[in-house]
């Protein structure tokens, strides 16, 4: 066992950054990412803040990616991080495919009952079964045979510009990262082609990932292999939490992966310079969350404690305010906004929708705390939430769930946040009591960061872009 650790420990790496060169000239990157500004979330912010700070370390981005595609989210705002430098070649999907999979989710999607359907009067309530039934299929479908995800339509005509590009454009290297998967198998096919150096970027696991535990057993096996050229095959495999690196070496023999680089997200300073804090009620506590809510990442326990404390006179519902931007509910979902309702708390909760990466930072700078609803899956530890960073940044006081790891650590260590596990009724509900009592003594400062300026270089996106550059000039060279 202690053999295998040290074995594990020589192979991974955590690269120092390269020297800078200033903008002009230099070499230049492929960089395949299916998700590119104007589409917005968490997943972009990697591939996008290295783009526009890899050329301060000589490497000039050309970056391919979808026109049009599925893009849940749009923020045309991040558009304008990207340098001038940086050249960005879109191409579309196969169109059909494209319009049947948009025709089938708009057509099964869960909608709102009307009046008339409700009191029986409308036959769109006798459909709805139906619909149910048919997105059903559909998702088994996809599940089977788009492998290893719905964005395999772009393969063929993203493989087919990459190359074009490569014999227009002088390139020097790849970059692709996950996910999609797609991107990686692009990836594949360009460099099968070329020979040209590649690294391979895992933001997420794809084999093993928690989210994607039911697929089919015979997918399961194609996506293990599918993985396993990619990283025999690529140059480099960087990743963003020492659980991810682990897995990598401990399911690959050196022989397969001779090392893991550990290239963490992060945040961007230059973000929150300038930042106008949204104006918030001073006679309200206001809390604040920004992302994604799905089943196994529920605010559930956090909105019962919030009853508990409001039933037990503890907490002056009129006193408190919990604001949601992002996905509160997905289509077709309404699990969250039917218990705010059963709970009593529709004066406390505000849902917002998408905002702008921007609008969410400020609406997260203004607020008195962060809201932390982590993952319940016991594997979620692995993983550090992208939102853990920009609270970091934020300084502010943070209270909620967070399954042990890396991203608990973190936030604990330079936000002094008041977290507990996912299933901890008594200490989430203790820990939002505790918050409430020092924002009416007015202590809340006690939990804050007060000087942000000293989490690590590690931690930077521009420091980030260094180490992916220090990496793609070792295989040049």
């Amino acid at each position: 066992m202690t053999s295998s650790l040290q074995d594990e420990s020589s192979r991974l790496i955590v690269p120092s950054p390269a020297e800078t060169s200033g903008e002009g000239g230099g070499r230049n990157l492929l960089m395949i990412s299916y998700n590119f500004p104007p589409a917005g979330g968490g997943g972009v912010q990697r591939v996008c803040k290295m783009a526009r700070y890899l050329p301060h370390y000589g490497w000039i981005p050309r970056v391919l990616t979808v026109d049009g595609g599925q893009m849940p989210v749009e923020d045309r705002g991040l558009l304008e991080e990207i340098p001038e430098t940086v050249t960005v070649h879109r191409v579309e999907e196969a169109p059909i495919w494209r319009r049947i999979f948009d025709r089938a989710r708009s057509s099964t999607v869960a909608q709102p009952e009307s009046d008339s359907a409700q009191n029986g009067s409308s036959s769109k309530g006798l459909l709805r079964p139906v619909k149910t039934a048919v997105r059903g299929i559909l998702h088994r479908l996809r599940d089977h045979f788009l492998i290893p995800d719905e964005q395999i339509i772009w393969r063929v005509s993203a493989v087919r510009e990459a190359l074009t590009v490569i014999d227009r454009y002088p390139v020097d290297a790849v970059f692709s990262t996950y996910g999609p998967a797609t991107n990686h198998l692009v990836g594949l096919d360009v460099v099968r082609e070329t020979g040209l150096p590649w690294v391979a970027d895992f933001r997420d696991p794809w084999v093993g990932n928690l989210h994607f535990e039911k697929l089919p057993a015979h997918r399961r096996r194609r996506e293990g292999e599918m993985q396993r050229q990619v990283v025999e095959e690529c140059g480099a495999v960087t990743t963003v939490t020492r659980a991810f690196a682990s897995s990598f070496l401990r399911r690959y023999a050196p022989e397969q992966l001779d090392k893991v680089a550990l290239i963490y997200n992060g945040l961007d300073p230059d973000d929150y310079r300038d930042l106008s804090s949204e104006e918030v009620e001073s006679e309200r506590m206001v809390c604040v969350y920004a992302g994604a809510l799905y089943p196994k990442r529920s605010p559930a326990l956090l909105l019962r404690a919030v009853g508990e404390l409001i039933d037990r006179g503890v907490v002056d519902p009129e006193s408190l305010r919990l604001a949601f931007c992002g996905i509160f509910d997905y289509p077709g979902h309404s699990e969250n906004r039917d218990l705010v309702e059963q709970l009593g708390l529709g004066e406390v909760v505000e849902v917002l929708g998408h905002l702008t990466h921007r609008r969410a930072l400020a609406l997260m700078a203004g607020a008195d705390a962060l809201l932390m609803v982590g993952d319940s899956h016991p594997r979620a530890g692995e993983y550090i939430p992208g939102k853990v960073y920009e609270y970091m940044a934020l300084g502010k006081p943070v209270v909620g769930t967070m399954q042990p790891g890396e991203g608990r650590q973190l936030l604990q260590r330079y936000n002094r946040a008041l977290l507990s596990d996912p299933q901890d009724f008594a200490g989430v509900t203790a820990n939002l009591q505790k918050l409430y009592g020092m924002w009416q003594q007015g202590n809340l400062d006690e939990l804050s960061l007060p000087d942000p300026s000293g989490i690590p270089r590690r931690f930077h996106r521009d420091h980030q872009a260094g180490q992916l550059a220090k990496i793609l000039d070792g295989l040049i060279t």
